[in-house]
């Protein structure tokens, strides 16, 4: 049994930084098999104390323990044989095919009268990419907030307005706990933008708009299904910030004539 598979057979009741802890440990296996609990605190951005309490919850003594369940599934895993890179490039050509598709006027038009754009990722690689896509529109002078946690997104709502737009970013746009904070933003008239693999979640009725992008569980040795190829999420982004910056300059040349 793989560790994927031993998570499924259980069940859990984990904090939002104990869940994207448990997202860290399951994409880098390899990684975690060979570390120190310090480590692996520090790549998954917590502490030692939050790593040995989710092992625990996990049904394990310590984490010992779960280092040397990981490396005793790896070492019975299978060899994989996905051509991951037909993967990427199914999933970018995937990605960019739906957003040639898709009118960003509206969405490119509330993101530049937003008085604060607020971003919120529901899991670690999200919020990688959505740190670098706050970066770009920084950069096209709109004051950006990344939310790194859930209680401090909840927290936020108290100040937010009509005049100001929500951001989330997700995988399957169904992730647990959001949807207290969905209802509030409504009753506040805050607009907000999905971007997430699938469309069919919760989130995306509560949800102004949602933009879709494509990501294959690409096959490994480990075996999960659960990992996920981000690179589509990566173009998406990447594109809303490029056309922002194409709308401000057309924005600008229309005001100059």
């Amino acid at each position: 049994m793989n560790l994927a598979d031993h998570v499924k057979k259980i069940e859990l009741r984990l904090s939002a930084t104990e869940r994207d802890v448990l997202a860290f440990i399951l994409a880098e296996q390899e990684f975690v098999a060979d570390a120190t609990l310090s480590a692996v605190a520090h790549r998954a951005f917590t502490s030692t104390s939050s790593v040995i309490r989710l092992t625990q919850k996990l049904g394990f003594t310590g984490f010992g323990e779960l280092k040397f369940f990981i490396k005793n599934s790896l070492a019975h895993s299978p060899t994989p044989s996905e051509d991951l890179v037909g993967v990427l490039r199914s999933d970018v050509e995937a990605t960019l095919t739906t957003m040639e598709g898709t009118d960003l006027s509206e969405i490119l038009r509330w993101i530049a009268g937003a008085r604060t754009l607020y971003c919120f990722a529901t899991g670690y690689a999200q919020q990688l990419a959505t740190e670098e896509f706050a970066k770009s529109v920084i950069s096209s002078r709109r004051f950006t907030v990344v939310l790194p946690t859930i209680n401090e997104f909840r927290a936020s709502t108290a100040v937010m307005g009509p005049e100001d737009m929500v951001v989330i970013v997700s995988l399957s746009g169904a992730t647990d706990g959001l949807e207290e904070i969905l209802h509030e933003m409504e009753l506040r008239g805050i607009r907000i933008l999905l971007i997430a693999a699938r469309s069919d979640g919760y989130i995306a009725q509560h949800a102004d708009r949602t933009l879709t992008y494509t990501s294959t569980p690409t096959m490994t040795s480990i075996n999960t299904g659960l990992h996920h190829s981000f690179v589509g999420l990566n173009v998406l982004l990447d594109y809303v910030a490029r056309s922002l910056i194409v709308y401000n300059e057309q924005q600008l040349e229309s005001r100059r004539s």
